[in-house]
């Protein structure tokens, strides 16, 4: 016995080490994640109460409001040698990808203890689920998008991360069923801890945040049939944990509805919104790589195949499947919903429906788990597998895009902002209060990224890290030669 949980505990140390350091790789070097925009500059020293109010633009985008300053402020305290961007573009690509490590570890975890599949087939199935968020969208030579961007730093903080956490929280509770025992006594500490991971996901982002309440509003349906019920108080004090979660989602959503950026929702007609969301939505499986296609036809048909084998009610597949299922077609109805109510653009944006494909993929996997559990000789070809799909996902050219709204390389969007920084450190020396800063000309009518109010956000942010010693007023200009310099010759917003 010591010497299986030993075998499994080392299996858990490799895949986190190999996740980690690959998601590192990934971030600090191929794609780092370099602050740019005007939310980028307000977000990284913007701070506020972990509280939800109707005061902020966002009231109850807890998550994101608190932790992206506080990554900023503790990366230019860590790696303030490397310059005061290069330090905050390090601490993004550490916390996301200390994010992506614990949601893919959550799922190893549902299928080694849920599914009861062997480690080793886990952590290689788990690679495998991890591969399909670069592949589903890679469909061109390079510039492809991916399940783990977002068009720029403030959106990774906003919808991929809470994203990531409410998807982690939700394997973690199919596989523990902790909120069925949550009021049991034992473990206050780690109660607590679920508690506010909880809170936090709640209080992140509704298009992210659903795929926890659905589950729980799924499990609490589940329990309303079962054998439970005949136990009324035994029922209710299983089901308190989902109908609280289900009262603070719903908190959240009014808070949401009734703040400044709730009210400046989509003008359009609701349902002809709806139609066209419910129509676009659709329309993204056609830009799907076909490769992941076919590979989510064979689960589909596996998934079928297990199904009917597990001919006893409860199977563990049975469970998951119906579970993800579920979750699957109500997110997707939610997202279409919301984003017909707010803007019908972020029905095409992969971070905005992060949860939908999140589950999409988990089942994916978790088919091809429970076929292997049945046909344990299919395990022979998953080594191979993960190459071919490896292969097919990266290209001869830069396959991914960037987390910026210009698609440009890090080093490019570093340039920009430390010409903006070098003018301003210059007068913050020289002992002036004001400085006119020139930005380059990116073509668009506000100039976004570098929009023409970002001044004021930009002196926040330097004098809050300690760049300034004074809080200046900074005033913008657009300025052709700064293109020249950095050998810009077109308009740069794509």
């Amino acid at each position: 016995m010591q010497t299986h949980e030993k075998r499994d505990r080392q299996c858990r140390i490799i895949l986190f080490i190999l996740v980690l350091l690959s998601m590192l790789l990934f971030f600090e070097r191929a794609h780092p994640l370099v602050i740019l925009d005007a939310d980028d500059w307000t977000y990284i020293s913007a701070s506020r109460a972990a509280l939800p109010s109707l005061r902020f633009w966002n009231p109850a985008r807890i998550l994101p409001e608190t932790l992206m300053p506080c990554a900023a402020s503790l990366g230019v305290l860590l790696f303030a040698p490397l310059g005061y961007i290069p330090s905050i573009t390090v601490m993004n690509g550490i916390v996301l990808s200390l994010f992506i490590t614990w949601y893919v570890l959550a799922f190893d975890r549902l299928l080694a203890e849920k599914l009861k599949l062997r480690r080793e087939y886990a952590a290689l199935l788990s690679i495998l689920f991890l591969l399909l968020h670069f592949l589903i969208f890679r469909t061109e030579p390079r510039d492809n998008d991916y399940l783990f961007r977002a068009r720029d730093v403030t959106c990774i903080y906003y919808y991929t991360i809470p994203g990531l956490l409410n998807c982690g929280l939700v394997m973690r509770l199919m596989r523990t069923g902790e909120n069925r025992r949550f009021l049991d006594e034992g473990a206050p500490v780690k109660h607590g801890l679920l508690a506010a991971a909880v809170y936090l996901a709640v209080f992140s982002n509704l298009f992210e945040s659903v795929i926890l309440a659905v589950y729980c509003g799924v499990d609490f349906l589940r329990g309303c049939f079962g054998s439970e019920r005949r136990d009324r108080r035994a029922f209710w004090r299983s089901q308190a944990f989902n109908l609280a979660l289900l009262l603070l989602w719903a908190v959240s959503v009014f808070m949401e509805g009734g703040g400044e950026r709730g009210t400046n929702a989509n003008t359009l007609p609701f349902f002809q919104s709806a139609a066209f969301c419910l129509w676009s939505f659709l329309l993204q499986f056609r830009a799907m790589n076909r490769m992941f296609l076919l590979t989510a036809l064979a689960a589909a048909g596996a998934s079928v195949f297990v199904a009917v084998s597990e001919r006893r009610k409860g199977g563990a597949f049975r469970e998951i499947a119906f579970c993800l299922a579920a979750i699957v077609l109500l997110c997707a109805c939610f997202e279409v919903l919301l984003c017909a109510k707010v803007r019908i653009d972020y029905i095409t944006r992969s971070d905005a429906l992060f949860v939908v494909y999140s589950a999409l993929l988990a089942f994916v996997t978790a088919a091809l788990a429970a076929l292997i559990q049945k046909k344990e000789p299919l395990v022979i070809g998953l080594p191979l597998a993960l190459i071919v799909l490896f292969s097919v996902t990266n290209t001869g050219l830069r396959t991914f895009m960037e987390s910026n709204d210009l698609y440009a390389p890090a080093q490019f969007c570093t340039a920009l902002n430390n010409a903006i920084i070098e003018q301003v450190t210059a007068a913050d020396k020289a002992e002036e209060e004001e400085v006119t800063v020139s930005v380059f000309d990116s073509g668009s009518e506000d100039n976004w990224p570098h929009a023409l109010y970002i001044g004021p956000r930009i002196a926040a942010s330097l004098y809050k890290h300690g760049v300034t010693r004074n809080l200046m007023t900074i005033r913008i200009v657009r300025d052709r030669s700064v293109n020249e310099s950095l050998h810009v010759t077109t308009a740069l917003v794509p």
